[in-house]
């Protein structure tokens, strides 16, 4: 049975929405990427010994990988757009 069919009672988990809000893309703060799902690399880095950030820095925060990740999906412009 495709689950939009299923009856609530059969679910393992019914998610409530507590709040909505808009905002500007590039307005999100760190620990908004953080909830997004987006930890910043330094975070995995004990998951994989010897490895680090790109030189560069990226990835370093939340934020960034949030960005890349936006623009990974969407494509580089839709960042600069900031819907």
């Amino acid at each position: 049975m495709p689950y939009l069919h299923m009856p609530r009672a059969a679910s393992y988990i019914t998610l409530e929405i507590t709040g909505i809000r808009v905002e500007r893309l590039q307005d999100i703060s760190e620990a908004d990427a953080a909830n997004e799902g987006v930890p910043p690399a330094n975070d995995l880095l004990p998951l994989y010994p010897g490895t680090d950030p790109t030189p560069e820095g990226n990835f370093a925060t939340a934020m960034v990988a949030f960005q890349r990740l936006w623009e990974f999906i969407y494509g580089e412009e839709s960042w600069q757009t900031n819907p």
